[in-house]
């Protein structure tokens, strides 16, 4: 009698790490237009997971509700349903910034990247979640109404405003490893959802970690690329573009360190026995040279956009801002396109 074979449930590390890498390739070598496409696809969908996580939440808000409000149960409701979104960009497929810390991070230490590969990669994800992102801000508020209008935030518009606050008002050190958190569960999810074979599986695998996250109360780039633009068109601006880059600046900054070295680096030393100390050394360095690159062309420099018009245009600013920014980002990414295939 023939001895019954075990199905393997979970890819081994060293599978699933290079298949991590490999499936990076695509990300770098496809068009501006495509990447950018994928990339706001990917700031939609986090921002649908959002923007539910927040309707299925707002009846147990204690700030709304003091009667009967309970902190434990909006955050926990929060958490449940915010995984909506990451689920639909690994499964419908998308390109998620913060989940491209850990592809490209992988490709570069296989050697499948290179430093233009990484930066054009995550200048053009991370400028598409943007674009989703505020489009998404839009139309939950001036072309639908769904969380009420400018100046007049409805229940839901009331709670996307407090936690649009809560975000720009904390300090930077803080933001910075709220954002490692973050991204460390996140990656962890995607991480997890690569070793699962089936369909199912991958929804679990994905669903818990980013339910922690969001409950724990972790700051995420993309997220509050939605939420605080949300915030900025509910309050009439009184949230202005200038808190919006006090939290996105460190938060980008937290997201990359704890995507890179608590799960790509981490996954890849532990595959790689063979590493000598100045190899591992190497790909830290490498590392934050090219997120330094990547921080100061997508995140400072519109930064510097952004307060500038703010200062000069006030209120005015409210849409300006990301129409400036939309295409910067949009011109940016074929410029480090052409400079990738010239090079």
């Amino acid at each position: 009698m023939m001895a019954e074979t075990k199905e393997k449930v979970l890819y081994g590390v060293d599978t699933t790490f290079e298949a991590i890498a490999k499936k990076a390739t695509p990300k770098f070598k496809t068009t501006p237009g495509r990447l950018l496409f994928a990339g706001f696809m990917a700031g939609a969908f986090i921002a649908f997971g959002f923007l539910l996580a927040i309707i299925a939440s707002t009846g147990y808000s204690p700030k709304l509700f003091p009667d009967k409000g309970n902190i434990s149960a909006f955050k926990v409701l929060l958490g449940a349903v915010f995984p909506v979104g990451l689920i639909a960009v690994i499964l419908a497929g998308a390109d998620l910034w913060t989940g491209n810390v850990q592809f490209l991070s992988s490709a570069k230490a296989k050697g499948y990247a290179d430093f233009k590969c990484v930066l054009y990669n995550w200048f053009g994800s991370y400028g598409g979640n943007f674009i989703g992102s505020i489009f998404l801000a839009l139309l939950a508020v001036s072309l639908t109404g769904l969380f009420g209008h400018v100046g007049e935030p409805n229940y839901f518009g009331q709670v996307a405003v407090g936690i649009a606050t809560g975000k720009v008002s904390k300090d930077l050190l803080a933001l910075f490893f709220l954002g490692i958190g973050c991204n460390w569960l996140v990656n962890v999810a995607i991480w997890q959802s690569a070793r699962v074979q089936d369909g199912a599986g991958k929804i679990l695998a994905i669903w818990f970690p980013i339910f922690a996250f969001v409950a724990i109360g972790f700051e995420h780039a993309i997220a509050n690329m939605w939420v605080i633009p949300t915030g900025i068109f509910l309050s009439d601006y009184s949230i202005t573009w200038t808190q919006f880059f006090h939290n996105l600046i460190p938060v980008t900054f937290g997201n990359a360190v704890g995507g890179f070295l608590f799960v790509a680096f981490y996954y890849w030393y532990l595959s790689h026995p063979e590493l000598s100390t100045e190899r591992i050394i190497k790909e830290i360095v490498d590392f934050f040279i090219v997120f330094m690159a990547f921080w100061a062309v997508a995140t400072l420099i519109p930064a510097g956009i952004g307060i500038a018009l703010d200062k000069a245009l006030g209120k005015g600013a409210m849409y300006i801002v990301p129409l400036v920014l939309s295409l910067y980002y949009i011109v940016g990414a074929f410029l480090l396109y052409k400079k990738t295939k010239r090079d």
